[in-house]
């Protein structure tokens, strides 16, 4: 080829690259279709082209992970906090992160509590043995509590009431479960759909890491809540969380699917328990020192308390 011509050739592909319309019109008076590979495709196009794919990935595990939650009114709108909660993932926005998956946690326990069933077992074994029996020769089950005052309302609602100084277990067992705060309403979730409500002395360690790490996602979802000044618990817990949100990231997933998990399979197990509940006279849970899990010091059947 001519070098003038090769020179025009390649002054007309640098224009084409450079100026969008003018290779358009230069494919159209020349009969040729456009071709995306040439066309200038900003970044922020290819970055909404690459959340568009990602997008309808997630909303496909999001449907995979809730397809068999048992509460279906409130699938859609676990579906939708799923994706979002994702999204915040990828952009690395811990707090909206954090405030996506409670909302899912949150939506999942409040629909729980208002369940009739659930609620009648709860007001039935308050006053109950926190764990059932085990030990050698001992076949455990839901029937065989052990013998202790260490009550399922003390597990469950933990510490003394600031104002009367009872303990949280006899103010709180006597309030209908959607009343409740929403930690001493996921508590009641892990033990009565997670545990079965049969708990054993063993359980305590991990029924505590479980629910403190729930207790952990609660206090960086309150990041985004403007307002009151953080508490001095409040500033420790997220000045030991945040520098490891890495880490955390891959906590909480691993906790709000556990808490899925739990309710899934205690879901099933509601008929047995709300018979067993069923087979109890109520107990009211009367005032005493409030105990720490199940430890009883040796020989004198004394407790320790805090």
């Amino acid at each position: 080829m001519d070098e003038k011509l090769n020179s025009t050739l390649n002054k007309v592909i640098r224009l084409c690259g450079q100026n969008a319309e003018f290779d358009k019109e230069l494919r159209k008076r020349l009969g040729v279709a456009p071709s995306a590979s040439v066309l200038p495709i900003s970044d922020e196009r290819i970055d909404q082209i690459y959340e568009y794919c990602i997008e309808k990935v997630v909303r496909k595990q999001a449907r995979d992970f809730y397809s068999d939650f048992p509460v279906s009114s409130i699938r859609d709108g676990l579906m939708d906090d799923f994706c979002r909660m994702e999204a915040f993932r990828r952009k690395d926005n811990f707090g909206d992160f954090c405030l996506s998956m409670y909302q899912q946690i949150e939506r999942m326990t409040n629909s729980l509590c208002t369940n009739p069933d659930i609620s009648l077992i709860a007001e039935r074994m308050w006053g109950y043995p926190a764990y059932i029996k085990t030990g050698t020769n001992i076949k455990t089950s839901l029937e065989k509590r052990a013998e202790s005052d260490y009550l399922v309302a003390s597990l469950v609602f933990p510490g003394n009431d600031k104002e009367t100084g009872l303990s949280n277990a006899t103010k709180k067992s006597k309030q209908a479960l959607q009343t409740l705060y929403a930690k001493d309403k996921i508590r009641c979730v892990v033990y009565f759909l997670g545990y079965k409500a049969a708990m054993k002395s063993s359980d305590y360690k991990s029924y505590i890491e479980f629910t403190s790490l729930l207790a952990d996602l609660y206090q960086c979802r309150n990041m985004n809540h403007r307002g009151n000044k953080p508490t001095q618990w409040e500033k420790e817990t997220l000045d030991r969380i945040l520098p490891s949100k890495a880490v955390y990231y891959l906590k909480f997933l691993g906790a709000l699917t556990l808490y899925v998990e739990q309710i899934k399979e205690g879901w099933k197990n509601l008929p047995t328990l709300k018979n067993y509940a069923q087979s109890l006279s109520p107990k009211e849970v009367k005032p005493r020192p409030n105990v720490i899990g199940n430890m009883e010091l040796p020989g004198d059947n004394k407790k320790r308390y805090k």
